[in-house]
């Protein structure tokens, strides 16, 4: 007897689950294909579909009257394209690992990489504290970049015997080259899965490796910084629990600290942070033509958001951190930064990711965005580094990482719908006046006050802080500055660093029909900013002071709305 042919519809079946089951031997399984399987196997089957339907199931049913392997076909695109469209949307799945094991995670070997410049005792403090809050088999290593130090940290704190008792390994700059080249020499000599980068003069707390771990194991694309604590530089220890951990990025290429909800950070301090040797290596670790300190931070952050990365802040994970403290010596610096090498850095990484924002820097005359050297080239050096892992990585646009963080440039005020100028009601040819310079204030504080109107940036103001924890605005901010109204002393308006977040009540100043009131507590109250007689005081609110004129949208509201149109965000 010849041997029997299977049925066509055993043929049809088993095209059908082509899909299902070759996705689920790639690795790439989705529900839909599935379902689709499951719902069209009976139609192809006959004596299924007569018990269904009867003998109505090509009428009831015009897809049958479709050849079999057109519909076939048609199934397949179906699943496919579902396949495609989930992939698409879902997160990179080298980059994330949600289902790792705990013997995944227990795997990872951290190297702690310590930039020392003339830190001394505080580096064998440090050295001791790291060694001895990390578990048997977590520290693959503790380098120490002696950056210059004299006599040489191998020869006074750091000697053999501290070496191998704490497992540190030095490398040894001849000469300081900075902050910057020093963690870059150590982030390509460790050979850790975790590089944790912690500054010469901290104390980490029990248990702070464990979420660096399980964070950077569930996604290697993924830094995490602590909660930095303050230390007591006397006895090493960790003084209280208050800590911070999230930046922001302002327009004159600095960075501000602030609070929030959630967990993610635009920006990194920069000095106390966890990065998996692979996305070191991918992201290019930090540009080698910063010197000294400072901008690194910036850089590294926007490398991390927009070339498919994030930044999370370990909630749980404490690093105590000795501040610089003017009236402290003890905390004072042992090295010194060339003169202009901050702002150069700054700029540098403004205008590599700015993008058509960077338009915006020629408005702080101290970053000199326009400066040229004698050949005609940026002052600022060639950009071609960053600019190659820009286009290795696909990286987004400055507008997408603004939008990521709407809670901040938007809702925080960074990019104001307009600004305009106040002007004395009864006296119009006078006009609020800030009476700083544009960026960011060097101490923190300024003043504002009656002066003749002129219409320059220094009497525009705008609307800033996040207000109820919702959208703008709270506050009162003097345009291209880090400065919001705080109150009135001596006769001028006070300011103060803005508190994006809108908790510093002090800065609760809204315009309400020609009055500059104090909202506190969720109370309008009755206290107004009121011109007198050439100066500002606080009175009890009667009547219009100020008249709001000049109303224009500024360039960084402009550029923002054109890039989320063509990004259609």
């Amino acid at each position: 007897m010849p041997p029997k042919s299977l049925p066509k519809y055993t043929i049809r079946v088993g095209l059908i689950w082509l899909v299902p089951v070759g996705t689920l031997v790639l690795g790439c399984f989705h529900w839909t294909p599935l379902l689709l399987a499951l719902l069209l196997t009976p139609l192809e089957v006959p004596k299924v579909r007569s018990r269904l339907f009867g003998g109505r199931a090509k009428k009831l049913l015009p897809c049958l009257k479709v050849p079999a392997l057109l519909r076939l076909s048609l199934l397949w695109v179906l699943q496919v394209w579902f396949i495609i469209l989930w992939r698409a949307n879902a997160p990179n799945s080298d980059a994330q690992s949600p289902e790792a094991s705990s013997e995944d995670l227990e795997a990872l070997r951290i190297s702690v990489v310590l930039p020392c410049a003339g830190e001394g005792l505080y580096a064998l403090n440090t050295v001791r504290a790291v060694y001895e809050s990390l578990p048997p088999g977590v520290l693959h290593e503790i380098i120490v970049v002696d950056d210059g130090t004299e006599p040489p940290l191998s020869q006074s704190f750091l000697t053999p015997d501290v070496l191998e008792k704490f497992q540190v390994t030095i490398l040894r700059h001849a000469e300081t080259v900075g902050l910057i080249g020093a963690k870059k020499g150590g982030g390509d000599a460790a050979t850790g899965d975790i590089i944790v980068f912690f500054d010469c003069h901290v104390a980490p707390q029990p248990g702070w490796h464990e979420s660096f771990v399980r964070l950077i194991g569930e996604n290697y694309r993924r830094i995490v910084t602590p909660v930095i604590t303050d230390l007591d530089v006397g006895t090493w220890q960790q003084r209280g629990t208050g800590g911070q951990a999230k930046c922001y990025l302002t327009w004159d290429a600095d960075f501000k600290w602030f609070e929030s909800e959630d967990p993610y950070v635009p920006i990194l301090s920069g000095g106390l942070l966890g990065i998996s040797k692979r996305w070191w290596n991918e992201t290019g670790g930090y540009d080698v033509q910063m010197v000294g300190w400072g901008g690194e931070n910036l850089d590294q952050s926007l490398r991390s958001w927009l070339c498919g990365g994030e930044i999370m802040m370990a909630k749980d994970s404490f690093v105590a951190h000795m501040w610089r403290k003017p009236d402290d010596p003890r905390t004072r610096a042992k090295y010194t930064l060339k003169a202009g090498a901050a702002n150069r850095n700054r700029l540098r990484a403004a205008v590599a990711w700015f993008g058509e924002f960077s338009e915006k820097l020629s408005s702080f005359p101290s970053l000199q965005s326009e400066r040229r050297n004698a050949d005609g080239t940026p002052w600022y050096g060639d950009l071609s580094n960053i600019l190659e892992v820009k286009n290795r990585l696909k990286c987004k646009s400055f507008a997408w990482f603004m939008h990521r963080f709407k809670h901040v440039y938007e809702d925080g005020g960074l990019i104001p719908k307009e600004t305009f100028t106040l002007k004395d009601a009864s006296h119009s040819d006078m006009c609020l006046t800030y009476e700083g310079s544009a960026g960011t204030s060097p101490n923190g504080r300024g003043t504002a006050v009656l002066a003749p109107c002129h219409g320059g940036e220094r009497q525009r103001w705008h609307g800033a802080n996040r207000f109820d924890k919702g959208e703008c605005c709270s506050g009162l901010r003097a345009w291209n500055t880090d400065q919001c109204v705080t109150g009135v002393l001596d006769g001028k308006v006070s300011t103060f660093v803005c508190d994006v977040s809108g908790q510093n009540a002090h800065q609760a100043w809204q315009l309400d029909s020609g009055q500059l009131k104090q909202r506190s507590g969720g109370f309008m109250q009755s206290d107004c900013v009121t011109p007198a007689d050439g100066s500002l005081k606080v009175r009890r609110c009667s009547g219009a002071s100020w008249l709001q004129d000049d109303v224009l949208e500024p360039i960084e509201s402009n550029l923002y709305k054109k890039a989320l149109a063509e990004l259609q965000l």
